[in-house]
């Protein structure tokens, strides 16, 4: 048996989705920036796919720019408005972020460090999640741009960003968030949040990979971050994936409908999983995601190292051998197993974050699927015998 329970990493394509896209990849060729009738029929199905993104999550079609995911569009939003601003760096050089960030911010505000920018870093509480007040306290008159992710891609947390987008617009501080994991998981406004970025990837919504968009509200001013072209009304250089965008708007129309529907999926699953978890292993199953305020498809685990035989960070191999795809909480470099960062930094110790997973439910996974992860993971993980 094939389960797969990775669904915050990816998820598989909607046969729908795969269906609206095969015209795109067959038969209509043209380039959307063409003058001709090929170009201008796919130019009629970009604009249709900006109304209908925009139209999800409360925003204007004109602010939505379709990229080739969540890491382009973090990086578009925050070295945009960076280098938009560089006249006034002087005056405007401070970036405020947080130790859990998803690589695609962390990378981005690190590097841009090298032109003179100031970095602060909040460290989020014991359940991953980001005191708005910190970053009130963390504010300067030389802060520009604060950056907080909607909800963490390791423990599902979910941040208040309405509270920090109000703090942001009260200071005059520009506000982006990391929406990847959140949309169509979580209702988001990005007006009532106050948002002035925000980032989608297909591939997370059941679309395609390699196409997202960024939302940029029409007040902010950003340089362009790719050139060589006008497309996107000037703002990304090069010629529009349009299959993929037919993809991501088929996902966003299924999500318009159906979205409720997999919430219920994702909490019923959720609640099946612990209880399951809890049935065998009792008080030995430590819950490193929180209880209240996460989002349903995330169960972050860990496994009592003292009272289970636990090889560390061996977990995810070992459950991929008997046909279960889950996300480790430990990565390998140069030979050596290291830890999660994320859950280090929310105070769980190393062995505890070596003997974690994280398991993300999806549309169509069912209880037949989570009986069959609990058996695999009671044939690995076992009790240890007393001498």
């Amino acid at each position: 048996m094939k389960v797969y329970l990775d669904n915050a990493a990816s998820t598989p394509v909607d046969p729908r989705v795969s269906e609206a896209m095969a015209p795109f990849v067959n038969n209509f060729y043209g380039n959307p920036s063409s003058i001709h009738s090929f170009g201008k029929q796919l130019k009629v199905v970009l604009e249709e796919a900006r109304e209908i993104a925009s139209a999800f999550i409360g925003c204007k079609p004109k602010e939505i720019f379709f990229t080739s995911g969540g890491t382009e569009a973090n990086n578009s939003a925050i070295k945009g408005l960076a280098f938009a601003c560089f006249d006034h760096l002087s005056s405007k050089n401070h970036i405020i972020t947080n130790s859990i960030e998803h690589p695609a911010v962390t990378d981005t505000v690190n590097y841009m460090q090298k032109f003179g920018f100031e970095i602060t870093v909040i460290k989020p509480e014991k359940n991953g999640r980001v005191d708005p007040e910190l970053i009130k306290k963390a504010l300067k008159p030389s802060t520009l741009l604060v950056t907080m992710m909607h909800a963490n891609n390791e423990l599902g947390t979910i941040n208040d960003i309405e509270k920090t987008g109000e703090i942001c617009r009260e200071n005059g501080v520009w506000f982006h968030s990391d929406t990847v994991q959140s949309i169509g998981k979580t209702e988001l406004n990005v007006k009532n949040a106050g948002l002035h970025f925000a980032t989608c990837s297909a591939h997370k919504i059941y679309g395609p990979k390699g196409t997202g968009f960024l939302y940029v509200s029409e007040e902010t001013k950003i340089d362009k971050y790719i050139h060589g072209g006008g497309q996107e009304r000037n703002m990304r250089g090069g010629t529009e994936n349009i299959a993929g965008i037919a993809g991501l708007m088929a996902a966003i129309l299924i999500l318009k409908n159906e979205m409720s529907a997999d919430i219920r999926n994702y909490k019923s699953i959720n609640k099946y999983l612990s209880d399951k978890l809890l049935e065998v292993y009792g008080s030995n199953v430590i819950f490193n995601s929180p209880a209240d305020r996460c989002l349903d498809n995330i169960l972050n685990i860990s496994f009592n190292h003292e009272k289970l035989n636990v090889a560390e960070g061996m977990l995810p191999l070992q459950l991929d051998i008997k046909g279960v795809s889950v996300s480790g909480g430990s990565a390998c470099a140069s030979g050596s197993l290291k830890p999660s960062s994320v859950l280090l930094e929310t105070g769980i110790n190393t062995k505890t974050a070596l003997s974690s997973i994280r398991v993300s439910s999806g549309r169509h996974t069912t209880k037949d699927e989570i009986d069959y992860f609990i058996k695999s993971v009671s044939e690995i993980v076992t009790k240890k015998l007393p001498y």
